[in-house]
C-alpha cells in the first residue's frame, strides 16, 4: 500500500512539473522570437522598446494566469480500489450497492460495489449490447436473440422471458410496474422496430407498436406517455398505458439518441447537432439549439440545465427553460458526464481514463482525476466512487478522497 501511495504521489509531481515546464518553455519560445524580430528591425506603429514591453507584459500576465490555474486545479490520481476481469466489451449498472455487468459476450453478473467480490454469474451465451436495468429486485436484459430476461437480483434466478420480434439493441426502461423495450424487425434491410410494453412482475404483453422506423436506443417514459424517435426524422408519444400514438412532430435529422423528459419537456437531437426541446403534452416546439456535429444527452440532474456531449469532443450546458448556451468544454474522445449527488459540479470523461470536475455554473477546471487505465464506456459515478471498465480487459472501482470531492 505504501508502494501504491508513492507511486501515486510521484506521479502527481510529475504531471504538476510537466504543466509548469510547459509554460516555461511557451515563454522561453515568445521571449525567442521577440528578440529574432528585433534583429531584423521589423515595422511596428510604435517604439520598439515600448512594443516590446507592452507584450512582454502581456506575456508575464498570460504566464501568472496559467500558473494560477495550475494552482487552483486540484489534481487526484485514482488508484483502483478493487478490478475485476471481465471478457468483451461491459456495459454496468448500479443499484444499492451493487454493480450489475453485462458483456457483449452474453456474461451477466452482480457484483459488490465496495469489494468486487461476485454474488452470482451465469452465461446466456448470447450476444448483449446494452447495460441491464435494475428495478425493485429484478434484472433485465436484453439480448440478440430476441429475448428480454428478468432475473432476480439477488440470486441471478430467471423470473420470466420474453421473445419478441428480432434482436434487442437497446436499455430497457422500467417505469410504473411496466417494462418497455424495443426491437427491431430482424432485417438486413428496410429495419424498422416495435415498441413492447410489459408487466414488469410476470412479463405479460400490455401493448405493442409498430413503427416505420428503427432506433438503436431506448425510449423515454414520461408520467403519462412513452417517448420514442429513429431514423425517419419523427420523434412520436405513446399512450403509456395502451400504446395509442398521442401525437408527433418531424425532427430536422435523424434521431438516434434516446430522448429526454423534464419539467413538462421532451428533449432529443438529431444527428445534424440540432437539440429540440418540445411540450410533453402536445408536442409543440419550445425552443432549439444548433451544437457542433452528433450529440447525445446525459440524464437531467434537477440543476435546471441539460449537459449534450457532441462527438466533436465539446461538452455543452443548455439552459433548460430557454435553450441558452451557457458554457463548453472542449477536450479530446469525450465519453460522457455525470453529476455528483449534490448537484454542485458535474464530471466529464473522456476515453483516456481522465475526469474532469467542472465548476456547473461556468464550466471552468476546478478537479482533475486521473486514472491509471483508459475507459471504454461511460464509467458509473456513484457516492465516492467511479466504477468503469478498460481496454485491458478489467472492470475497476476508483474511490475518490472524500476531502476531494467538490
Amino acid at each position: 500500500m505504501q508502494d501504491r501511495d508513492g507511486r501515486s504521489a510521484a506521479l502527481v509531481l510529475k504531471v504538476s512539473l510537466f504543466l509548469v515546464f510547459t509554460a516555461i518553455a511557451v515563454f522561453f519560445v515568445v521571449q525567442t522570437s521577440l528578440g529574432a524580430r528585433n534583429a531584423a528591425g521589423g515595422p511596428s506603429s510604435l517604439p520598439q522598446d515600448n512594443a516590446d514591453r507592452k507584450l512582454g507584459e502581456t506575456v508575464y500576465r498570460s504566464l501568472d494566469e496559467l500558473l494560477g490555474d495550475l494552482a487552483s486545479t486540484r489534481v487526484y490520481v485514482l488508484v483502483p480500489s478493487w478490478e475485476l476481469p471481465v471478457s468483451g466489451e461491459v456495459f454496468i449498472a448500479e443499484a444499492g450497492g451493487c454493480l450489475y455487468l453485462t458483456s457483449n459476450l452474453g456474461e451477466v453478473m452482480a457484483v459488490d460495489a465496495s469489494t468486487g467480490n461476485i454474488f452470482w454469474s451465469l452465461d446466456l451465451g448470447v450476444w448483449v449490447s446494452a447495460a441491464p436495468t435494475v428495478q425493485d429486485g429484478v434484472v433485465y436484459v436484453g439480448a440478440t436473440n430476441h429475448v428480454l430476461y428478468a432475473l432476480d437480483a439477488g440470486s441471478g434466478t430467471l423470473l420470466w422471458y420474453y421473445t419478441s420480434q428480432g434482436e434487442i439493441l437497446a436499455q430497457p426502461v422500467v417505469d410504473g410496474g411496466m417494462v418497455f423495450f424495443t426491437a427491431d424487425n430482424d432485417s438486413v434491410y428496410d429495419l424498422l422496430h416495435r415498441l413492447y410494453a410489459l408487466d414488469a412482475r410476470s412479463g405479460a404483453l400490455l401493448w405493442i407498436y409498430d413503427t416505420e422506423s428503427w432506433t438503436p436506443s431506448p425510449p423515454a417514459v414520461g408520467d403519462n406517455a412513452v417517448y420514442s424517435g429513429g431514423y425517419r426524422r419523427e420523434v412520436y408519444a405513446l399512450d403509456k398505458y395502451g400504446g395509442r400514438e398521442l401525437w408527433s412532430f418531424k425532427a430536422s435529422n435523424i434521431v438516434f439518441s434516446s430522448p429526454q423528459v423534464v419539467d413538462g419537456m421532451v428533449l432529443f437531437t438529431c444527428i445534424d447537432g440540432w437539440v429540440h426541446a418540445l411540450d410533453s403534452e402536445s408536442g409543440a416546439p419550445l425552443w432549439s439549439r444548433k451544437l457542433p456535429g452528433f450529440v447525445w444527452l446525459a440524464p437531467p440532474d434537477g440543476s435546471g440545465k441539460l449537459y449534450a456531449c457532441s462527438h466533436r469532443n465539446t461538452l455543452t450546458a443548455i439552459a433548460l427553460d430557454t435553450g441558452e448556451e451557457l458554457w463548453e468544454f472542449t477536450d479530446g474522445v469525450l465519453l460522457s458526464c455525470s453529476s455528483p449527488a449534490d448537484g454542485e459540479a458535474v464530471c466529464a470523461f473522456n476515453g483516456e481514463g481522465k475526469a474532469y470536475v467542472l465548476d456547473e455554473d461556468s464550466g471552468s477546471i476546478v478537479g482533475l482525476l486521473l486514472a491509471p487505465n483508459d475507459f471504454t464506456s461511460p464509467p458509473i459515478l456513484a457516492g465516492n466512487s467511479i466504477y468503469a471498465s478498460s481496454s485491458d480487459g478489467f472492470v475497476r472501482a476508483y474511490a475518490i478522497a472524500v476531502d476531494y470531492t467538490p
